[in-house]
């Protein structure tokens, strides 16, 4: 008996693995699969399109009479066995003929129905939580306030929690403000707490153009543990002269009430920044304004000593290589290859930056390490053609003396990661560092050629003149002398001459009795106790202090010197209270950072909030979005 012709050929007609139906017009695209003879898409249009079903046969009226038939008799039988048990049960007999029709009918299935995710309630106390979850994140990640509103961000909260309601960008700004504020009611209570405050700053322009003015807080507390806070970064809309940047640093001053506890402000070397800190200080109870960025006094004084035509001549020439092999991808490649056979790391040629400290020794030091595989594949003429090998060539008397640079510049390199560091390095190690530098690292050699005579000579001559580093009858102490003697790892003064030592001292002396403590009471007299022996009473109290504070100096001179690696703060939280009043002087000078790269920071996170995509961010909004980063260990 052949196989039975589908009904749905009567509408349709087949072609192969495809079925057409007859019913559409012949334009619309009236074509479905019908692989081996399948009908299920056709069948499914015909339904839906044309309302037409599969017509009832004589054999599909018998199976659904037969059916019904077996319904009821399984209903009966149902009656029967339960009859059947119950009089089973009831008589003694141990054993029951099991009936023709004793047929147990199956039981329907029954699915567990689980509440869905979209019927789950996101409570208000949820949904809070939510928000401030959402502004932290985008508070801790930079990103911008559209980002609760982004349809990737729809998505990801239809996975997460369905029925969460996404917040406006209203209700996001308004969070931002409220831990803005926690975040400023934190920092005024910590600086309220301590007596003297360091800051740093700097200026900035945006992408769009809009100039920026940083200022950042340093500060010990009392347990001699560092504190760094971003105060604000404002929009300077004025000309940066020295008295407008001078009106802005008070102002700021006076909005966090540090006016009074100020006592400089470290920024970088330019001339009107320079005179602003001069006319700030002028207004505070401490003329401390002799403090400027040794980083970037350390780098002017590099790039003055780089300026000798031959050392300019290899610093264009080794920029230009750099130069081809970051354009050029097939140089690149063909060098990570060559990198590759040889053994060596897989790395990129670093390009110099004129604004970016250390990346002239950088570029040098990675084109030296690389001198084999550069070599390879400048010869390589199926890379690198002729003309642009001999234009790009360095010779072996340039590469002698990139050598010879990379080893002088590494000094420099150390010197100042070590004054920038993430930890906060005080501006006391400057000195020290300096002095080890110029004494273990500069000294003129025999086989020297005349541009690195020249080289270090200069060097030499401009980092004595930026620091001060010459002593002489007209000379005057300076701040970071005096926080090298209150730095234990530099108290002794090895690194300054012989008799600029005893001035140092007498300085401190001088600040030493000017300084008043609530806990000892040293410039206050006080009434003759029952403790006070009788020699006491009649010496009286001015004695006592001269004496008391002698005593404490002589003592702090005759401790050992602590070791340079060791930590100033630990050691000064453990003698606090041998050394109250030295302590004191010791807390106010080594808060002061031998850098203002906490700013030179600052901006870079400003870069990324605005970038090329923000460029229209208010000013107002990257403050608080500049401010939140950078106290982001703050945020509750």
């Amino acid at each position: 008996m052949g196989k039975k012709r589908s009904w749905v050929w009567e509408y349709a007609k087949r072609k192969g693995d495809k079925a057409y139906c007859q019913l559409c017009d012949e334009d619309k695209n009236n074509e479905y699969s019908c692989v081996g003879g399948t009908t299920g898409s056709i069948i499914r249009h015909l339904k839906i399109m044309h309302k037409v079903y599969q017509p009832e046969t004589s054999t599909s009226k018998r199976l659904s009479s037969s059916n019904n038939l077996e319904e009821i008799d399984t209903l009966q039988d149902t009656d029967s066995l339960t009859n059947s048990q119950s009089s089973s049960s009831s008589s003694n007999n141990s054993f029951t003929q099991p009936s023709q029709h004793n047929i147990i009918p199956r039981k329907r299935r029954r699915f567990l129905t689980h509440d869905n995710d979209t019927d789950r309630k996101c409570s208000p106390e949820r949904t809070e939580t939510i928000h401030k979850a959402l502004a932290k994140l985008i508070s801790m990640n930079q990103l911008p306030l559209s980002f609760c509103s982004s349809p990737g961000f729809y998505q990801f909260m239809a996975v997460v929690e369905p029925n969460y309601k996404i917040m406006k960008e209203e209700a996001l700004k308004k969070r931002l403000h409220f831990f803005k504020s926690s975040i400023e009611e934190k920092i005024r209570s910590d600086l309220k707490a301590v007596q003297s405050v360091v800051c740093t700053s700097d200026c900035w322009s945006s992408l769009a153009q809009n100039s920026y003015i940083t200022i950042t807080a340093h500060a010990l507390n009392n347990d001699w543990s560092r504190m760094s806070f971003t105060l604000t970064t404002q929009e300077m809309e004025e000309r940066h002269t020295a008295l407008n940047i001078a009106d802005k640093l008070e102002n700021v001053f006076s909005n966090w009430e540090i006016k009074d506890k100020v006592t400089t402000v470290i920024t970088d070397n330019a001339k009107n920044v320079v005179n602003a800190v001069q006319l700030v200080s002028n207004t505070t109870n401490d003329n401390i304004s002799d403090v400027t960025c040794a980083a970037h006094s350390l780098q002017l004084s590099i790039n003055k000593a780089l300026r000798e035509d031959s050392i300019s001549e290899i610093l264009d020439q080794s920029s230009k290589l750099v130069g081809h092999f970051k354009h050029s991808n097939l140089a690149k490649q063909s060098l990570l290859n060559k990198q590759k056979q040889l053994g060596m790391p897989e790395t990129s040629l670093l390009q110099s930056c004129k604004t970016r400290w250390n990346s002239i020794f950088l570029m040098l030091e990675r084109i030296f390490k690389n001198r084999c595989p550069i070599s390879a594949v400048m010869a390589d003429r199926s890379v690198t053609s002729t003309h642009i090998a001999q234009k790009f060539e360095i010779s072996e008397h340039q590469w002698l003396k990139i050598e010879a640079l990379v080893f002088l510049l590494k000094p420099f390199q150390v010197i100042t990661s070590l004054l920038c560091g993430e930890k906060h390095s005080p501006t006391s190690m400057v000195r020290p560092l300096l002095k080890k530098l110029l004494d273990n690292h500069l000294k003129p050699q025999d086989n020297d050629d005349q541009s690195i005579t020249y080289f270090k000579q200069t060097i030499i001559f401009d980092i004595k003149e930026r620091f001060n580093l010459e002593w002489d009858s007209k000379s005057r102490v300076s701040v970071r002398q005096i926080a090298s003697f209150l730095d234990p790892r530099y108290k002794n003064l090895d690194h300054e001459p012989l008799f600029a030592r005893e001035n140092i001292r007498s300085s401190v002396i001088n600040l030493l009795n000017n300084i008043e403590t609530d806990a000892h009471n040293v410039n206050t007299r006080c009434e003759p106790s029952l403790q006070q022996s009788a020699l006491e009473f009649l010496y009286g109290d001015d004695v006592t202090e001269v004496n008391n504070l002698t005593t404490e100096f002589q003592n702090y001179l005759a401790e050992p010197q602590l070791k340079f690696h060791l930590n100033p703060f630990d050691w000064w939280k453990s003698k606090e209270n041998k050394f109250p009043r030295i302590g004191i002087l010791a807390k106010k000078y080594l808060s002061i950072p031998a850098t203002s790269v906490s700013s030179e920071r600052c901006f870079s996170t400003a870069g990324n909030v605005v970038n090329s995509k923000r460029t229209s961010l208010l000013t107002k909004n990257v403050n608080l979005l500049v401010f939140l980063y950078q106290n982001r260990n703050l945020i509750p």
